[in-house]
């Protein structure tokens, strides 16, 4: 008797119970014994679950194919050619290697085809057919999709994994997660205190907050810039849900590599995306996510400034001709090394020469720089005061704050040990070591303890959480007070956009004063950063 194998496939959990995989394999095996053919359990294939249109992506069709070139059986049945394939490039190509390659007889029970009998092996069924199937299978993709589109029009997240901050309801309805909600709203908090992306990660890296993915499935990401950017511009933060974002797309060059079709996911135009508005409830507020944005588009329109320029851009001017202040590039030579250092002068004189202005002075850059941001951080730190006692309150909070986590781990070491003496107090009551009453009376102050010791280490965690989130309040709060305070924790971007905020124009004279006007009108002078004297403005 000719071997057989059976090949079944359904590609989702819905599809018609006539169509399980079972209801696949007890057809084939009951055919297979009208017309005289065996079967093993080993030479059943299942790709329950996969798609049908890219045959050689499907691991049990690999294995077949494997296995009918090792000529581990004769013939091949399947309850129809859908189930084979529904794409035909795919139909006809899988067919000629098995029929024709490797001698396989085919048979497909609802269409009626066989390849070993006459009358039954018409190369028209089959075209037919595999026509058909490749027809439903656009049918069935282009229903899937507009089935997705209105369960998102619906309010239901469709992916698989839902946004940082939110987790899934049993009807697939996002609903925030305290804790991951909480970290989403200090991103935003942090950004608009001037921290950078990159400062975000780190600070909640430092912390050992987990990320999504670290968090739910354990695998060990960290926070990144990327993450971060990511989330401070997704609307599921506002309560909106955006469908028909993406699209796959044939990749000419990894189908070329990989000699078999290849998809990639691609984004839509945005003209094509589905928003949908109050889909669940927000995280951030209107506000505060308009902000962002606002401060998001500032920081793109000057993506273009290297780390390395000049912050101070369109912000100096000569006093002596009224044109602006440019900085320039030399080397010093110092034990027979150049170095590089950066200086401002007058553009007349850069661009032209001596003879167009009187202000020959040439002032350091990297001083003058220093020396304004540390008059900035003295200026706002003796302005806001509220600044300083945020400060000192913050340091109250850190000198008490370490002793909790000690005190908790004692305690719980402490309600581990008297579950163990419970459990032991179980086994002598099973042994009859002591009188049951004598039992029962310490089983009864070991539960007492155990009640007592578990509310202190609730009472203490719930401190200890708000005593966190206290001091993480107010360190945002100081940072958004005095942001000059944490300047080199900003990237050079948001560096220059606080300047800009902050000062008005720089006026440089050629007697080798500097002033300095702030854009709330208040003018500040005083002698050139190389005298080191630019802290000592007058105000």
């Amino acid at each position: 008797m000719q071997r057989a194998a059976i090949y079944v496939r359904v590609s989702t959990e819905h599809e018609a119970q006539k169509d399980s995989p079972e209801h696949q394999v007890a057809a084939c095996l009951e055919y297979a014994t009208i017309v005289g053919l065996t079967t093993t359990p080993e030479f059943i294939y299942n790709d329950a679950g996969l798609s049908g249109t890219e045959m050689e992506n499907r691991t049990e069709v690999k294995r077949l194919i494997r296995d009918a070139r090792q000529g581990k059986f004769e013939a091949v049945l399947f309850t129809a050619i859908s189930r084979f394939s529904r794409d035909m490039a795919d139909a006809f190509h899988m067919k000629k290697k098995l029929e024709s390659i490797y001698g396989i007889r085919l048979i497909s029970l609802e269409e009626g085809y066989d390849s070993a009998i006459d009358g039954r092996n018409n190369e028209m069924v089959f075209t037919v057919h595999a026509m058909l199937a490749a027809h439903k299978s656009k049918e069935m993709s282009a229903a899937i999709k507009r089935g997705l589109r209105q369960s998102a029009k619906k309010g239901r997240h469709i992916g698989n994994i839902p946004p940082f901050g939110y987790q899934k309801t049993h009807d697939r309805r996002l609903q925030p997660e305290p804790e991951e909600a909480e970290v989403v709203r200090e991103i935003f908090r942090l950004y608009l205190a001037g921290f950078g992306a990159k400062a975000i990660a780190q600070t909640l890296n430092a912390r050992g907050i987990p990320t999504t993915l670290k968090r739910r499935y354990e695998k060990p990401v960290l926070w990144q810039a990327s993450t971060i950017t990511a989330i401070l511009h997704n609307p599921v933060y506002l309560g909106t849900l955006i469908a028909h974002k993406w699209t796959t797309a044939r990749h000419i060059e990894d189908s070329r590599r990989r000699d078999i079709p290849v998809k990639h996911p691609v984004v839509r135009a945005p003209s094509e995306w589905i928003f949908i508005e109050h889909a669940h409830e927000p995280i951030i507020d209107a506000q505060t996510f308009q902000r962002v944005q606002e401060l998001l588009a500032k920081k793109a329109k000057n993506r273009g400034i290297k780390r390395s320029t000049n912050l101070l851009a369109g912000l100096m001017y000569c006093k002596n001709c009224g044109g602006k202040m440019l900085v320039s590039t030399s080397n010093s030579s110092h034990n027979k090394k150049k170095t590089p250092y950066k200086y401002i002068v007058c553009s007349k004189i850069r661009r032209i020469g001596k003879s167009a202005c009187s202000n020959h002075l040439l002032t350091k850059y990297d001083e003058f720089l220093d020396a304004l941001i540390a008059h900035l951080k003295q200026y706002s730190s003796s302005e806001f005061q509220d600044s300083l006692q945020l400060t000192d309150l913050l340091s109250k909070i850190g000198q008490v704050e370490p002793t909790l986590p000690a005190k908790i781990a004692q305690l719980q070491n402490e309600l581990a040990n008297n579950h163990k003496e419970q459990l032991a107090n179980l086994r002598a009551f099973r042994q009859g070591l002591f009188p049951s009453e004598v039992i029962a009376r310490g089983q009864s102050e070991l539960m007492e303890q155990a009640k007592r010791l578990q509310t202190e280490i609730n009472h203490l965690q719930a401190e200890h959480t708000e005593r966190a989130c206290l001091q993480n309040q107010l360190r945002d709060s100081a940072v958004s007070i005095n942001p000059f305070a944490q300047m080199e924790l900003f990237d050079a971007m948001t560096q220059r956009l606080l300047l800009i905020q902050t000062i008005s124009k720089i006026e440089f004279s050629s007697d080798g004063s500097i002033a300095v006007v702030f854009t709330w009108g208040e003018k500040n002078r005083g002698s050139s950063p190389s005298g080191h004297q630019l802290a000592h403005f007058e105000q």
